[in-house]
């Protein structure tokens, strides 16, 4: 076991339904690849099935990890992602979606390594994106904007809008528009400051699972921090097609999946 004041990170990893072969693949990585008094594992699992509980049952005996929340029911992303937060005690934290993977030793420094000789206004690292059409991660909201507007997180400056004035322009590009690109690092895998997710109270109690990677970009562009792009140095992200449903603002609290 390892102490989480003298490590710098916790991994977290979230795990849905019966998948061991991806809870496998994703855990293990980890284990292989990364320093074990490095970093803290801790798992997040909803509505996981036998085989799966029985894979986290042997490695919790075993010490390969430090925390396990489980729910029987599937909670969703975000408000699990709520419950392993409020015990993180290292400086970072490290995400993984249970289709996301490390594949070489060299991944710990690459994320890890860059996140402690960064400036303190570089909160994020992870594989920068960027997304034009609101439609594509929020589908249910009819006025993004607007819903950042009335988010505790918001900070005054313009959200992304195609309309004049976003982003606080007004002929972007030299298109007479607004600036609409949302720039987010990719939710399959990214690392952050601990700090930082207390201080947004992050994830918004909002969002359930869809457009979260992309509300959380625009969360740290609101306190004037900034995303590094690395990539995804010896990270696979996303391997896997989306499962259950995309997790909407209108669906139910419980329900729904990764």
């Amino acid at each position: 076991m390892t102490n989480g004041c003298t490590v710098p990170v916790t991994v977290c990893v979230l795990l849905y339904g019966e998948h061991p072969e991806l809870a496998r693949q994703c855990i293990e990585s980890v284990r292989r690849y990364c320093p074990r008094g490095q970093y803290r594992l801790n798992v997040g699992s909803n509505a996981i099935g036998e085989t799966t509980r029985r894979y986290l049952n042997e490695l919790r005996c075993g010490g390969g990890l430090e925390q396990w929340l489980d729910s029987e029911q599937n909670l969703n992303k975000c408000p699990m992602m709520r419950r392993m937060f409020a015990t993180i005690e290292t400086e970072f934290i490290w995400w993984f979606d249970d289709d996301s993977y490390v594949t070489s030793p060299e991944a710990f420094e690459a994320w890890v390594g860059a996140a402690q000789r960064s400036p303190v206004d570089t909160v994020m690292w992870g594989q920068l994106a960027c997304c034009g059409s609101v439609e594509t991660f929020a589908p249910d909201i009819d006025d993004a904007p607007g819903f950042v507007r009335s988010a505790a997180w918001y900070r005054g400056l313009p959200p992304p809008d195609w309309r004049p004035g976003g982003k606080g322009e007004f002929d972007f590009r030299g298109c007479g528009s607004g600036d609409g690109e949302w720039l987010f690092a990719v939710g399959g895998c990214w690392l952050v400051r601990a700090s930082a997710m207390r201080a947004l109270d992050w994830p918004d109690r909002r969002v359930i699972k869809m457009g979260d990677d992309v509300f959380l970009g625009e969360a740290v562009r609101q306190q004037g921090w900034r995303i590094k792009n690395i990539g995804s140095p010896g990270v696979v992200i996303n391997s896997s097609a989306r499962r259950g449903d995309p997790g909407l603002r209108v669906a139910s609290e419980v329900g729904g999946a990764l």
